[in-house]
């Protein structure tokens, strides 16, 4: 018997409407096994939930209390959501009590495993309501299942955790259990027992984590979309949507710009060859679109997606004899690593390495510039082209700012001749100036990079423009 493994996001949990459409889902489709819930999202233009928490654990690691009007913000989006499906105030009084009996406990944990605690317990509250709310007002076989208890381990950072290899075994114990069995996302422990959380967005990561260990048959992911989009929609008006897109393909987008899944959650169910179904909550008949192993190429569609991330920074980094200099391109990463920047994409020829990085990953920012110990600070991009400059022994180090990013993805393009060559006449035609372009070795991806506007309204028009290129000519 093949299981699905079905999440629920922020949205999803955010009013008593949703929850029932969740629930119908349920009654409807004996094959859906497990219904891993984030935390509730915003409710009546309250704070997300573990927006409330986070600014809590920090007020009770400084004060030693919980803020009270914190806490009565986290009660009321528990009561908007589960009052009006029935829930007696003391089932979610009870509830929300494990949060206050938690707060004693930051004197035996580490300041960041207190956090954790803490951050991750909005799933757990929502969770157990809504195990309640299945099995006691709508009468079926549900039950709230324990990451602590299953064996649910974390490794690495507290508040950006990895799953460690022993909990897909733990894990796989759950397709034994029986009915529907209603499991918090984004919270683990240590294999330590301590409190452990994957990173924001991480409830995403516990889904296919368990489709993974139970060997699901599907992983739905359930959002207030119809799916997948090949362009922006706040740009591109009623753009296309994907029936199909590929693992890679999906990964490629996300790289940029597509937050339709969290880009970790994509390697377990890779891995595995489970398909992934983006549904609409609102429209659960329609099909959405499926992320799959693999799919066929569609004749004069190279191209299944389009996206954009501005806010990118070009370092350009010359040194005569670079090519000679074993080990160089290694050096230039490590500095990038020591100072918490990443990398978002990396050209180089004979003399020279351009480093493209997001401009936001230099504000509050760990640094070291040689010393023992990292101070946190904005870093200064002049001070940042003079450390690189010296460390590396350069001749030249520039850092450009205000540009953009533009990647055209399609496991097409590998079988069309000219791909590279429509992108470039598109955006010369829309008057803009391409100063890198690179196309990965997989062939099914291209990225260019151009200088941008304050308002960034190039980026707009190279998405407008690629759009009627590729999906309207």
């Amino acid at each position: 018997m093949g299981y699905i493994v079905a999440k629920f996001g922020g949205w999803a949990n955010a009013s008593a409407e949703n929850v029932k459409l969740a629930a119908d889902l349920f009654e409807k489709n004996h094959d859906r096994k497990i219904k891993v819930n984030s935390a509730i999202g915003k409710v009546e233009g309250l704070p997300k939930v573990t927006d409330l928490l986070t600014e809590g654990a920090e007020a009770a690691l400084k004060t030693g209390a919980f803020p009270e009007d914190i806490l009565e913000k986290i009660k009321l989006n528990h009561y908007t959501v589960f009052k009006p499906l029935g829930v007696p105030e003391d089932v979610i009084d009870g509830v929300l009590k494990l949060l206050e009996e938690r707060l004693p406990m930051k004197e035996s944990l580490s300041p960041d495993h207190f956090r954790a605690l803490i951050i991750g317990s909005g799933e757990e509250l929502f969770s157990r309501l809504d195990a309640y709310y299945l099995k006691e007002i709508r009468k079926l076989k549900a039950r709230y299942v324990d990451p602590r208890e299953m064996g649910h381990y974390l490794g690495g950072n507290p508040l950006d955790g990895h799953i460690l290899p022993e909990s897909y075994n733990n894990l796989s114990r759950l397709k034994d259990m029986d009915g529907i069995i209603v499991y918090p996302g984004f919270f683990a422990i240590s294999n330590r027992g301590e409190p452990m959380i994957y990173s924001r967005g991480g409830t995403d990561k516990t889904a296919a984590d368990i489709a993974a260990a139970i060997d699901a048959t599907l992983y739905e992911n359930w959002k207030d979309v119809d799916g997948i989009y090949c362009a922006d929609p706040r740009i591109v008006k009623n753009p296309e949507l994907m029936n199909e897109v590929t693992y890679k393909e999906i990964r490629e987008l996300s790289y940029i710009s597509f937050n339709v899944l969290h880009q970790e959650a994509m390697l377990p169910v890779m891995n595995a060859g489970i398909p992934v179904n983006i549904k609409n909550l609102l429209k659960p008949d329609s099909r959405g679109t499926l992320i799959v192993h693999d799919r066929e190429h569609i004749e004069n569609r190279p191209v299944i997606g389009i996206a954009g991330l501005k806010g990118i920074c070009v370092i350009n980094i010359e040194k005569r004899m670079m090519n000679e200099e074993i080990g160089f391109a290694e050096k230039v990463m490590a500095l990038f690593r020591e100072n918490r920047i990443s990398i978002e994409q990396i050209a180089t020829s004979i003399d020279t390495i351009a480093i493209l990085a997001k401009e936001s990953d230099f504000k509050e920012k760990s640094i070291h510039f040689g010393i023992s110990e990292s101070v946190r600070k904005e870093i200064d991009f002049e001070e940042f082209n003079e450390y690189l400059k010296h460390q590396l022994k350069a001749d030249k180090v520039k850092i450009s700012r205000n540009r953009s990013l533009m990647c055209v993805v399609g496991q097409g393009m590998r079988k069309s001749v000219g791909t590279l060559g429509r992108i470039a006449t598109s955006l010369s035609n829309a008057g803009i100036n391409i100063e890198i372009v690179d196309q990965g070795p997989s062939e099914r991806n291209v990225i260019v990079c151009f200088k941008d506007e304050e308002d960034y309204s190039k980026s707009k028009k190279a998405v407008e423009v690629l759009y009627e290129e590729f999906f309207q000519a």
